[in-house]
Order: C-alpha cells, then structure tokens, then sequence
C-alpha cells in the first residue's frame, strides 16, 4: 500500500536528461522532529554508492510527509548545521540535514497528523535520489543547545563582552529576541534592542556565525565592584517572544573576569618549605608597559598596592594578601607564613598546607589591585597551574672541599643513573647573573655535589642569592629554585640554606632590567605630575 502510494505524488520535474540514481543511502538513515524548535533533522547514512558521487555542491532538498489519509508535498529552506551549507553538498561527507521552521500540518480538530512514512528527495538540475523514510523519531531539543560551550564574559568598568558560537538550533527562537539578562556578583542588569549587538544578535543568529555581544548600561563604572574579584559570579539567559509568551534561553558562560593584560607574568609558581607557602612571580617587559601606559591614560598613580595570592583546592581555597606602598616589579618571592597569620586563622592555614603537600593539581589566582586614595584604578587578574613539589626541602651546604645540595624528597622521581645537573645563581634584587654551574653525576635522591674549581667559585658566590638547579636524565628533568634564608657555621665553613619554592626559569637579560627600571621611571614621573 505505501509503496503504490509513494509512486503515485508528485515529484520533482527535471529535464529530459535527467536521470534518478538508487540506493545512495542504507536503511538507517533516520529523521528526528523537534517540534519545540520546529526543526527536522535529516540523518543521512551514505551507501558509498560510486554513482552518487556526481551530484554536485548546489542541491536542492523536499521532504515529502503522508499518511493513509493525507499527503502533501513541502518544499522548504535547508540549513545544514555542522559547517555544511547546501552550496557545499558532499555525497560522502553530509551527513546531517537540518530543515528549519518545518511543522506537521494540523487536522481539522487542530492537532499535528501522524505520520506513516516521509519521502526526502535531494535533487540537482539533471540528477536526483530519493529516500523513504517509514518511521519518524519526535524529539523535544534543549534551548540550553542554542549556542557551543566556549563562551567567556568579559567585564570592564563600562561594560560587559560575551562571546557566543552559534549552533543554530534556535533560529525561531532568536529571531524573536527580546532582551538580554545578566545578573553578576548578585546585581541584575538588563538589556534591550537598544544594543546594537544585540540587534546583530537577532538579525543574524545562524551555525557557527560568532557574535562579540558589547553590552553598555547607562552611567559609568557600573562594574567597577567586580575589579576586585579574581572570580566573578555571574549568570546569563536570554528572553523571547513569541505570540505574547516569553521564553528563557539560559546562557551556559564558560567563565566571567575582570579584563586584564594578558601574559602578564613571564613566570610565575608556587611552592612549600617549612609551613610556608612560597610564591615566585615575574612580570613580562611587554606587560609592565602596558601597565604603564594604561595608568598614564587614567592620569593616576598607585599610592597602595595589594598583591593577593589565592589557592583553590578541590572545594577549599585559601588566600593571602601583602600591601605595599608602590609596585615593585623586582619583587621576584612571597613568602606567606602560616606563624604570620592570625592566630584565629593559623590552624586552618597549617591544614590547608598539608592538603597542598599531598595535592596533585590546584589553580592559583594572582591578583595585583592598584589603589589611589583608597579608590582602585587598575586590576590585573592571572590563573597559574600548581605543580605538586619534588622536594619537601632543600638547601645548600658548603664544605671544606665541596658545595653540596642536600634534599628531601617528597615523590619519586623519574631520575636514575647518570644524570645532567646544571646550577645557576642569580642576584635576588637585580636580576645579574652570578654564574652558571655544569655536574654530570650519579643521580641519588640525597644530596648531589660540585667539587674542584666549581666548588670554589661557589664558595666565592653562595650568599644573597637565587639558585636553579635543573636535573636532567634521559626524558626526565626536575628544575629546582632555592632561597637563601640564613647562614651557619658547619666544619669551620659556612653553611647556606635555602627554601624550596618552586619550578622557575629565571631570565636575567639586560633587556628586562631596562624595561622595569623604564617603568618605575615613569610611574615617578607621574606621581610628580600629579602633586
């Protein structure tokens, strides 16, 4: 019966030499419904039949509904998401067909028909195939699918930037935007057609098209209270509507933060040593220009300057602060004590320092927050990856014959046999080099040790100090930094030891030192531009 049927409507009329190919797909090539956002999603699974091969990149498509009482054929607009367009058709490689705005007819009592089977037919000017489909899967789509996952906010003291990809699911729907709903930190913003962003957002939502939405209040520095916050708390939807009903298409934002430079750091890493949480951080030349110039267009100067550290751990977090009078961009270590905090805080800090001890991964956010008369002006945010420790401690030690690095070793490290130790001092202020130092030994996980001429240039060098040591075998490589912190007397010689804080790569060009001196230059010239 459904076959007599089939041959019985009308089909599309081609020329004379026209000619129907067969069988270009299998009988699993499917169709979905979405009523919801009136959408048919034609699944097509290619037979590899050689002969379909000749169709080319422009076809046309018409789906052709009927059941045992009614029949109709529809022609309709194609939209093919998935980065395919009907100019591009490809036998082999289309293999999803979206047919957007498409609705069931209704019966005479209003309701949408059954449907018996379904006739797709993809056609060109002289070729054509057709596909019988017998069952139809009816399919309610998520308006959370409306746009891909990647979408940042980005928020200045004027206005907020949302990047959105769309899928081109919700054509209807965006079609009738209305407004755009943002709440952040807890305060509610809303957004209209006012926006010319908005109105491209509307006009022009299609697959894989990318809008930078610019939304602007009314007034100025409406979203200077987020500056602060390394993490911003926010949420988004989007409100349509259609024949008097409004509704929410919620957006899912990838992350929200204050803008800042970005790469500000050309380092930056944590450590532990003696309940300590170290910090070693460096900024880039490029960033402090940057800086520099962003406060010369403010026409302010930092009169205080509050440098946070926050660790996020799992579901525990915590965060330490440091004031200063005026930035200094060769502050290269934080030291942050848990003996130094609050007394009410001291447990919770020494626990939290053991979970760091044993973790394998935590996010640490470094926030620089520049203040002029208790107002802030600028805002740097920056998110570093934590590296779990090699070593608990280490220190160097200097013998009668010998300077030695002694360690104690928290993990096992993928180091045996002969390895590659190569030792670097580093004045701590200034950034000048003091020496680079080259052993190859057998590896323990002890102490390795420099002897001869290098000891003794050591000797000469090894106080008020920044050392890396790298140790390399074969694949594996482990960099250590050490910190001078005292001085003892060991075997009538001096003892330094250092703390551990962290994997670094110090870099000590002319070049960097120019920049910052350039920098804080500048920043004082300010100042007295100011006074």
């Amino acid at each position: 019966m459904i076959l007599f049927y089939i041959k019985t409507i009308i089909m599309v009329s081609l020329d004379a030499d026209g000619r129907e190919i067969h069988t270009c797909y299998t009988y699993d090539t499917s169709v979905e419904y979405r009523p919801n956002i009136k959408q048919l999603l034609i699944l097509l699974v290619p037979s590899n039949n050689s002969a379909c091969d000749i169709f080319p990149a422009g076809v046309n498509i018409n789906v052709t509904i009927g059941n045992t009482d009614f029949a109709t054929t529809v022609p309709l607009p194609v939209y093919l998401p998935y980065s395919y367009t009907i100019s591009n058709f490809g036998y082999q490689n289309t293999t999803q067909i979206a047919v957007e705005g498409f609705s069931l007819p209704l019966d005479g009592l209003g309701d949408e028909i059954s449907i018996d089977f379904l006739l797709i037919e993809i056609y060109s000017y002289s070729e054509i195939t057709r596909i019988e489909i017998l069952e139809m899967q009816t399919i309610i789509s998520s308006l959370s699918e409306c746009f891909y996952a990647d979408m940042p906010m980005l928020v200045t003291k004027d206005s907020l930037y949302i990047t959105m990809n769309a899928t081109g699911l919700c054509r209807i729907q965006i079609s009738a935007l209305k407004s755009l709903q943002v709440t952040i930190e807890g305060k509610q913003f809303s957004f209209d057609l006012t926006q010319a962003s908005l109105v491209d957002l509307k006009t022009n939502y299609n697959h894989n098209v990318k809008f930078n939405v610019s939304l602007t209040p009314s007034g100025t520095n409406n979203f200077l209270f987020t500056a602060e916050e390394s993490m911003i708390s926010s949420t988004a939807y989007i409100l349509t509507e259609q024949g008097g009903v409004e509704t929410r298409i919620d957006l899912q934002l990838s992350s929200c933060d204050f803008l800042s430079i970005s790469n500000f750091y050309s380092e930056a890493f944590l450590t532990f040593n003696d309940r300590s949480f170290v910090f070693a951080v460096q900024s880039a030349p490029l960033a402090l220009y940057q800086m520099e110039q962003i406060l010369m267009v403010i026409g302010q100067f930092p009169d205080s300057i509050n440098v946070r550290f926050e660790i996020i751990l799992a579901s525990k977090s915590y965060t330490f602060d440091s004031i200063f009078a005026e930035y200094n961009p060769l502050k290269k270590y934080y030291i942050m004590k848990c003996a130094d905090v609050p007394s009410n805080e001291k447990a919770a800090c020494e626990s939290f320092y053991d979970l760091c001890l044993e973790a394998k991964s935590a996010t640490i956010l470094i926030s620089i927050l520049l203040y002029s008369q208790s107002v802030l002006i600028l805002a740097q945010h920056d998110r570093i990856q934590f590296k779990p420790p090699l070593y608990e401690r280490a220190f160097l030690e200097v013998r009668d014959s010998s300077v030695c690095v002694h360690m104690q070793q928290k993990m096992n490290a993928k180091l045996s046999g002969e390895v590659k130790v190569q030792l670097k001092l580093i004045d701590n202020e200034t950034l000048v080099s003091r020496g680079v130092y080259n052993l190859q030994t057998t590896y323990n996980d002890v102490e390795l040790c420099f002897t001869g001429d290098m000891a003794v240039q050591l000797k000469e060098n090894a106080y008020n100090y920044v050392a890396q040591m790298e140790v390399v075998s074969g694949s594996n490589s482990y960099t250590t930094v050490f910190w001078n912190t005292q001085t003892v007397s060991y075997k009538k010689s001096n003892t330094a030891a250092f703390s551990l804080i962290g994997v670094a790569a110090i870099v000590s060009t002319v070049f960097i030192v120019y920049q910052i001196a350039s920098f804080q230059k500048k920043l004082k010239l300010l100042k007295k531009k100011k006074q």
